[in-house]
């Protein structure tokens, strides 16, 4: 064989593989290389080391190395395996245990979601499922390394035996090796489909989730409808309450204008009874005055009777003193008359003042009432204002309204509007006693503006020839007319004036008087003179006479002035008691009215009471709302936080899922590499079958030349004292004695046999490196 072909040509590169055993360049391989750290049972047997058949051992040692670093590998993964099984028995998922290390990890994935809701109450139990899973994500690596190398480990301890058995547990690991690689590429597939499903149920959680938070957007988008709604009801409400504000403040207005009124009736009647006063005391100082002038006719009659005269000048002068006597009567009765008047007038000036008292303590009455409607109109006002207040506040803070708040609502409602109608009551009785006392104000007017008219008409009738159908007919409108004080009044005013006539034909009468008594003192002066002129005198008698008689008709006249007089003042003493009726009358409708007024009061009391306890269960019902719209945002921001985490919890799955397939991808990848790997190894042991064969048969012939190299021995020691020796040359003599054929036995397929291992431990120790990171099933084989 040329050297070329030898092992010699042959260059190897020292790397550290991932069993961390070191590698020599083949140049090197005329001992078998050994570390000082390793065992010594793990000493291959040593071959008689016949020529070149140092390369087949030293790469059987390098092959029982690496076996025996592979299933020193597994031994550890199964300790790791067993802590874990024993981990989740203790955690109580000894079922998950059984299954293969990624069933176990997605089980615990898919957990991980569902444990995720109970972070707060989690505890111990959590922090432990925490620990287990990150011990079984670094460990997984290194189970599937020690899931690949179990086989291997078996054949380093067969391979402690005779190198007979090697080949059977090669055999053997191989098929293990292939039925362990489809296990693990069923069980993947089954992992995988199993991560589907559970990723979808966690999908279906996720749409369940959003489902959820949509309904609660929408019952949120409800609610905030309803809060509107609710805002412009109470706009509305306020509007109402603007407008009854404004009600209230045109009927206080009416009410104010109705007072006024009053007062300027009463002073009204203030001047009208001073103009009586001043009238009283202008009919005063006239009687004063027609005292004066009696005194003077009566002395002047003194004077008269001591004067002498003859019988027929006293005779003359008896006469006339008699009717001056009977006129001076009738003053006198007169005057008593007018005091009586007077006095009568007095008395209904003090019960006009009583009146005017009267109506003065009733508008004063109807002040306070006023003042205490308005107080009560300005609590009222104030308590809604607060209750507004309040309801705005927690229609702030509540985001969610029930049915008990709307019932709340519509008792308010009707509240209100009991409290409107009352009130709208109340303000048109108030209307109607206003105006029936308008009305009757406005009756007693034309009452008065009536008997004026009718007085008028008295007056001209009794200065008429009819007076007794005039009487008739004044006595039926005067009982008509009776039925109001101011008529009264308005007839006094008329008195008076028929008095002042009376007073003018009594000055009259005085002067005729003054001038008879002139004459008479002419008469007793000339009587001596004047008896030629008796007949004058005597047509003078006839003109007294007829004097005398229209005197005595002005006297029938004032009689029956008088008793008209009399009769007015039976009408006046009538009217007085009907008067006094009318009052006990007002007195009772005032009565009723203050006990209707005590009886609102006592209702509108009860409202407001029931108002305030409503108000306060409306408060307490509000103070519920709000407690639960806080636990409600708790659970919201507790919604949030959760779906948060889910999210963070899907992001960290859909990564993970990422990797399992990027994982799923690189393990399909090695399965169809371990496909072509495991067919070339199967190529590899049928050539390697071969070289036994061939290494069986050398074993063989070289046995039989050692026995014949023994024999050759003995004979050169025989031969040694022999001085010559032949000249046939070593070479052709060993290539006599070992004849062997290059078809029983081939150098350089051992030689591509062992360079074909070196590049597949390289490549293996590259790609361990490479697959740190990610840990992977790896077989560490590559195409032949």
């Amino acid at each position: 064989m040329p050297p070329e072909g030898g092992l010699a040509g042959f260059r190897g590169r020292g790397r550290r593989g991932p069993s961390g055993l070191g590698r020599r360049p083949y140049s090197d391989l005329g001992a078998p290389s050994h570390r000082p750290g390793e065992d010594s049972a793990l000493r291959l047997p040593a071959w008689p080391p016949p020529l070149n058949s140092e390369d087949g051992l030293s790469t059987a040692n390098q092959k029982f190395r690496r076996a025996y670093g592979e299933a020193h590998g597994r031994n550890e993964r199964k300790v790791q395996i067993k802590e874990i099984e024993e981990m989740l028995s203790q955690e109580g998922l000894s079922e998950i245990a059984l299954g293969s290390p990624r069933e176990q990890i997605e089980y615990l994935l898919v957990e991980r979601s569902t444990f995720s809701r109970k972070l707060e109450t989690g505890g111990p139990k959590q922090e432990s499922q925490r620990h287990m899973a990150s011990h079984l994500q670094e460990r997984l690596a290194q189970e599937t390394f020690e899931q690949v190398y179990q086989p291997l480990q078996r054949e380093h301890e067969k391979y402690q035996e005779p190198v007979q058995q090697s080949e059977k547990i090669l055999s053997e690991s191989h098929s293990e090796d292939l039925e362990k690689a489809k296990i693990s590429q069923t069980c993947l597939e089954r992992n995988a489909k199993q991560v589907a499903e559970r990723l979808g149920m966690a999908q279906e959680e996720i749409q369940r989730l959003t489902d959820e938070l949509k309904r609660k957007e929408k019952e949120q988008s409800k609610l905030d409808s309803a809060l509107e709604k609710a805002q412009l009801e109470i706009k509305k409400l306020k509007e109402n309450l603007t407008k009854l504000q404004e009600n209230d403040s045109v009927d206080l207005q009416k009410a104010k204008e109705h007072n006024q009124r009053l007062d300027e009736e009463i002073l009204a009647l203030r001047n009208r009874v001073r103009s009586l006063d001043s009238e009283k005391k202008m009919l005063g100082e006239v009687v004063e005055k027609l005292k004066g002038e009696i005194h003077e006719s009566q002395e002047n009659k003194q004077l008269g009777n001591h004067s002498p005269g003859k019988t027929v000048d006293t005779k003359q002068r008896e006469q006339p003193p008699s009717s001056e006597e009977k006129l001076k009567y009738q003053q006198q009765e007169d005057v008593q008359k007018l005091r009586q008047n007077l006095h009568r007038l007095q008395v209904l000036c003090c019960s006009a003042e009583k009146e005017l008292q009267y109506e003065r303590g009733k508008n004063l009455d109807l002040k306070q009432h006023n003042s205490l409607l308005q107080e009560e109109n300005i609590k009222i006002k104030v308590e809604l204002k607060q209750a507004q207040q309040k309801f705005l506040d927690s229609t702030k803070m509540c985001s969610s309204l029930t049915a008990e708040w709307k019932h709340c609502q519509q008792k308010i409602r009707e509240l209100e509007l009991e409290v409107q109608a009352q009130s709208i009551k109340s303000q048109n009785n108030l209307q109607e006693k206003l105006d029936q006392e308008k009305s009757k104000v406005a009756d007693a007017e034309a009452k008065i503006l009536d008997l004026q008219q009718k007085l008028e008409q008295a007056h001209k009738v009794c200065l008429s020839d009819t007076c007794a159908l005039g009487k008739k007919q004044l006595e039926e409108r005067i009982k008509e007319a009776l039925e109001n004080e101011a008529k009264t009044k308005q007839q006094y005013q008329e008195e008076q004036q028929n008095r002042k006539l009376l007073d003018q034909n009594v000055n009259e009468l005085q002067k005729q008087v003054s001038i008879l008594q002139d004459k008479g003192n002419q008469l007793e002066i000339t009587t001596s003179q004047q008896q030629s002129r008796i007949q004058e005198q005597e047509a003078q008698l006839k003109q007294l006479e007829d004097e005398k008689r229209k005197s005595d008709e002005h006297l029938k006249s004032n009689q029956e002035l008088s008793e008209k007089l009399s009769g007015l003042q039976q009408e006046k003493e009538v009217l007085r008691e009907k008067y006094g009726q009318l009052l006990k009358q007002f007195d009772v409708h005032v009565r009723n009215y203050n006990e209707k007024h005590q009886h609102h009061k006592a209702k509108l009391r009860r409202v407001k009471d029931r108002l305030v306890h409503e108000v306060e269960l409306r408060d307490k019902k509000i103070e519920k709302l709000e407690h639960e719209i806080r636990i409600l945002h708790q659970e919201k921001e507790k919604d949030k936080a959760f779906r948060d985490q889910v999210i963070a919890q899907n992001d960290i799955l859909l990564l993970e899922k990422r990797k399992l397939l990027e994982q799923f991808l690189d393990q399909e990848q090695l399965t169809h590499s371990n496909k072509c790997v495991i067919s070339s190894v199967e190529n590899r042991v049928f050539l390697l079958d071969q070289e036994n064969k061939q290494l069986r048969e050398i074993s063989l012939r070289l046995t039989q030349h050692v026995g014949f190299l023994k024999r050759i021995i003995k004979s050169m020691q025989i031969y040694e004292e022999k001085e010559t020796i032949n000249d046939v040359p070593e070479l052709e003599v060993w290539s006599k004695i070992l004849p062997l054929s290059s078809s029983s036995f081939s150098g350089r397929g051992l030689v591509q046999s062992v360079r074909n291992l070196q590049e597949l431990e390289e490549r293996k120790s590259e790609e361990a490196i490479a697959n740190l990171e990610v840990p992977q099933v790896s077989l560490g084989f590559t195409e032949f």
